[in-house]
């Protein structure tokens, strides 16, 4: 583990970290609105990954969960949000540390009988917010193309397209976003 590494998961078990939570919603544990909340899970993932499979491949289709996972703890930082509407998993965003003061914004997405309520808004802020909080200079993703939701939600939030390239046969547009840190 590298020496940014270790100052970045000191954060998150540090008061940095507990205030940026409570800022959120004032008991350290998660955000709300008024019908869904979002809940940083990194810690507890493996109590959640049933029902995230499940709405995963709703969204995306099939996918390997064992390489799934091998990607997501092989890097530094990761940041697993789940949102609830009641007890019902309907969104998450998740991400990790790509290179140093680099966030990488990889995965996420709302179930499609909740798109339009600001669930996917709120991910993405309460993601960004604990971005900067972890003192990243930069957060960077990529959208197929073809969802234009995402995109607008991304330019909305503040991306600049940085490019576009083929992947699979398929457009990717990659966007970031510089941070005030």
């Amino acid at each position: 583990m590298n020496g940014r590494q270790e100052i970045q998961n000191e954060r998150r078990n540090e008061q940095t970290y507990g205030i940026f939570v409570q800022k959120l919603k004032g008991d350290g544990t998660m955000s709300t609105t008024s019908s869904f909340i979002v809940k940083d899970v990194t810690n507890n993932f493996k109590d959640f990954e049933e029902d995230f499979f499940r709405l995963y491949r709703t969204l995306y289709g099939d996918l390997d969960q064992l390489r799934f996972k091998e990607r997501l703890y092989r890097h530094a930082n990761p940041l697993v949000l789940l949102a609830f509407s009641e007890e019902q998993l309907v969104g998450f965003k998740i991400g990790y540390e790509a290179e140093p003061y680099r966030f990488y914004s990889w995965a996420g997405g709302v179930h499609p009988d909740f798109q339009k309520h600001g669930i996917g808004r709120k991910l993405m802020d309460t993601q960004l917010e604990w971005v900067e909080a972890q003192g990243f200079h930069s957060i960077r993703t990529k959208a197929r193309n073809t969802n234009k939701g995402v995109i607008i939600l991304n330019l909305l939030c503040g991306y600049d397209i940085m490019g576009a390239y083929t992947e699979d046969g398929e457009p990717r547009i990659m966007m970031e976003k510089q941070l005030n840190s």
